[in-house]
């Protein structure tokens, strides 16, 4: 056994006809009998194995055995982006602008098929070594845009409070503008060190999601230079027209950001 969350186990498996080591994601068995939480794990099988992106974990095979649904997917080395921060503090800037667009551009990916990710946080970005490519992993909360059903009853809050985008915190529709508050939610963590919108509970969290404004990265860290800063600000936007629109839009903004600061180092 590799990892554990709330919804399935995963282990190192053998693929014996292609002689390869997976990643193996199992449903809980407690939870295989419930109708609900057994389409939303199939969901995010079939919604990551319909994304083929550089950025994107690679999902080989989904199946069921023995009434429990599993997936296999590629096995990665690295660490999480939640855990990097924990051993080495914030992140170069360099470092935070090349992961951002690298998420951005998975995210791309995963909208141009019609999908909201819904949980983007560090734990789910996964940094693959040798040298820290980004694989964005978890679609179990991830959701078709374009299709009328929906596994959640309206009004069900689903997610991480601390990198919610207001309309996610209170309920209401969300769409691919939802996932960019959240890229901005854990670019101001990578780059400062701090949660944008932290508080001692659930409810105090969420409640500064949807009043409060965090100061800019530039305040909290002269290491963070203004265009990157700038960026992160317009991405927490409390309204989702004031955010960047695409994700395609914010990789190309890093992008640039990247050049310019290659270009200054280099003078």
């Amino acid at each position: 056994m590799i990892g554990a969350g709330g919804m399935g186990v995963v282990f190192q498996a053998e693929d014996p006809q292609l002689g390869r080591l997976v990643a193996l994601k199992v449903m809980r068995p407690g939870l295989a009998s419930d109708a609900v939480v057994r389409k939303r794990f199939l969901r995010e099988a079939r919604a990551m194995a319909a994304i083929k992106h550089d950025h994107v974990l690679t999902v080989y095979q989904v199946g069921e055995e023995r009434g429990i649904p599993f997936f296999a997917a590629g096995l990665l080395e690295g660490e999480s982006l939640e855990d990097r921060p924990r051993r080495e503090g914030h992140q170069p800037a360099a470092e935070v602008l090349r992961v951002g667009r690298e998420m951005a551009e998975g995210l791309a990916a995963a909208h141009e098929r019609g999908l909201v990710h819904r949980d983007v946080k560090p734990a789910n970005v996964w940094l693959e070594r040798p040298r820290g490519r980004v694989k964005v992993l978890d679609f179990g909360l991830a959701r078709n845009s374009r299709a009328e059903a929906n596994l959640t009853q309206k009004g069900t809050i689903l997610g991480t409070p601390a990198y919610m985008a207001p309309e996610q915190a209170q309920g209401r529709a969300v769409d691919q503008r939802t996932d960019l508050f959240s890229l901005g939610c854990v670019l101001y963590r990578a780059c400062t060190g701090r949660l944008a919108f932290p508080g001692d509970d659930k409810i105090a969290i969420l409640l500064s999601v949807s009043t409060q404004d965090p100061p800019p990265p530039a305040q909290v860290s002269r290491d963070v230079p203004s265009g990157l800063s700038d960026l992160v600000m317009r991405l927490l936007a409390k309204q989702p027209e004031a955010r960047p629109q695409t994700a395609a839009a914010v990789a190309a903004a890093l992008q640039e950001l990247e050049r310019f600061a290659k270009g200054w180092r280099t003078e």
